[in-house]
């Protein structure tokens, strides 16, 4: 016997009965019966306002309007009611009944009214002037799109006055026009015509290029930006409102192009935050307050105990963390350190270069090395420089945000391009980029020599320690940068003038690309 199926009024009366008499609990009643707890109480409560009637099954179809949808929609998500609370507020048929219009609202898919389908008992259409089309669509949007209304008023079909809307909305009253009829062949057009077509195709297209471009850069490609929201695919709604309104692409094109339903979007343009999403605005100016109050010292951790008491409650630092990162929020004091393990050298050189920091001629000794610069809030970028002991050229350089294998061996080809017949030394120290197989195999290919410093020993590199001291002393500690960007700028400003414009005593008073050129 399945608890799925339908009572009977007796039945019904008989449980009812039973449960009245107290001789039965709501359990005894489901073993007895096989019916949910839940459906009995149902029934109690429809029987005590509705008498015998409400125990009756409904032969008819019951039509709610789109406001009670969304009322009832609204109190259930405001969390101040339960599910079966909001049924018996608005006398909602059955609890599945209001489980269908919140998946469907929250599926982003339009709530209407009930009687607003299709009725077959009219569905013949009729001839219709543009002046009429354009009046038959004006009532038909002033009374919500109740298109079966309108048909009935004009006496046309359900078809063509929702065929009509559609048509208004995508392309205004002049899409209402009748435009049927033969057109012409490729051969009857004039050559004026084909150019207009040709104009009229290719206009078309860039648009569509355009706005491929801007919306894939809205996204910053495949990266997705965190919101407090937690509606799906928020970031392309938000890229299509802002392109719509700043660079006036269609709707519609946007939505195409984002593979987005178009009542999807705007359903979302007018949707209501929930009041969790509310919550964490209200937590956002508070963070956002503290920070500034505070000068920013405040961590995730010590922001979730003010945030705690402020609030009176108690808020997970998992969820202040969360917020503070989508809003850029961070502490400015001293991160924790990474501990590194240390590496064991899988190619160690001799030290072959010995501190003999002279050369004849151009690429025949070259010394390399790392070093760290600070930017914005203790972030740190890396630069990877070989220079030439020959005139103190800056032969190749690279800045990256890490310092690894790809930084020093991006620095090395570069290097290498420059290179015609000569093969030179190149010294470094013990680094792991620099003991590295990969490292001794671009060496070696390149038929070049290579020498490490000893173990502990800087002067062994000394040249290279030495343009490093100059460029943070004359550049970098002069000034203050924001961002990863200035750096670069000011590295790649410093560099040029190192090479062309500094003069040095030991090189006659020339620039070192000065005192190169002499010497070819």
């Amino acid at each position: 016997m399945s608890n799925k199926r339908s009572r009977s009024l007796k039945e019904k009366v008989e449980i009812l009965n039973a449960y009245e008499s107290g001789n039965h609990s709501l359990s005894e009643l489901y073993d007895l019966y096989n019916v949910y707890p839940s459906s009995i109480k149902d029934w109690k409560y429809k029987y005590e306002r509705y008498g015998i009637e409400g125990l009756k099954e409904s032969n008819t179809w019951n039509k709610y309007s789109k406001e009670l949808k969304l009322a009832a929609i609204k109190d259930y998500e405001s969390g101040n009611y339960s599910l079966r609370q909001v049924v018996r507020k608005y006398e909602i048929s059955d609890a599945k009944v209001l489980r269908d219009w919140i998946k469907k609202y929250n599926g982003h898919r339009e709530i209407k009214s009930a009687g607003k389908g299709r009725n077959h008992s009219m569905t013949k259409g009729r001839s219709t002037s543009w002046k009429e089309r354009i009046d038959i669509v004006y009532y038909c949007l002033s009374v919500d799109k109740n298109y079966q209304e309108t048909a009935v008023k004009y006496k046309v079909s359900y078809q063509q006055v929702y065929q009509w809307v559609r048509k208004y909305e995508s392309g205004g009253i002049d899409a209402l026009k009748d435009r049927r009829g033969r057109n012409k062949t490729e051969e009857e057009l004039t050559p004026e015509e084909k150019m207009k077509l040709e104009i009229k195709r290719i206009a078309k297209e860039n648009e569509r290029l355009r706005a491929e471009n801007a919306f894939l850069k809205k996204l910053g490609g495949n990266r997705k930006e965190a919101v407090l929201s937690k509606v799906r695919q928020e970031h392309k709604y938000l890229a299509i409102k802002e392109l719509n309104e700043n660079e006036g692409f269609n709707i519609s094109l946007l939505c195409e192009i984002a593979v987005i339903a178009r009542s999807a979007y705007y359903k979302w343009d007018k949707r209501i935050p929930s009041p969790e999403e509310r919550l964490n605005e209200k937590i956002l100016e508070e963070i956002k307050e503290l920070h500034k109050k505070h000068d920013g010292i405040l961590g995730y951790r010590r922001m979730t105990l003010y945030i705690n008491r402020l609030f009176k409650n108690s808020y997970n630092k998992k969820r202040i963390r969360r917020i503070m990162k989508i809003a850029g929020i961070e502490s400015v004091i001293r991160r924790k350190k990474n501990r590194y393990v240390k590496s064991t050298p899988q190619h160690v050189a001799e030290n072959t270069l010995n501190r003999d920091f002279t050369a004849e001629k151009p690429n025949q000794k070259w010394v390399t090395d790392v070093t760290e610069f600070k930017y914005g809030h203790s972030k740190k970028a890396y630069l990877s420089a070989i220079l030439d002991l020959y005139d103190n050229t800056i032969v190749s350089y690279v800045v990256g945000h890490s310092n690894n294998n790809q930084l020093v061996f991006e620095t090395l080809d570069n290097a290498i391009q420059t290179l015609s017949a000569t093969k030179p030394l190149i010294h470094s120290d013990r680094g792991y980029q620099y003991t590295s197989y990969p490292f001794k195999r671009k060496i070696d290919e390149a038929k070049m020599t290579q020498s490490m410093s000893r173990v502990g020993k800087c002067i062994d590199n000394g040249p290279i320690e030495a343009f490093w001291g100059t460029i943070k002393c004359e550049k970098y500690y002069l000034n203050k940068y924001d961002t990863f960007e200035e750096l670069v700028k000011a590295i790649d400003e410093y560099i040029y003038f190192f090479n062309y414009e500094r003069l040095q005593e030991r090189l006659n008073g020339l620039s070192p690309m000065e005192f190169r050129a002499k010497a070819a």
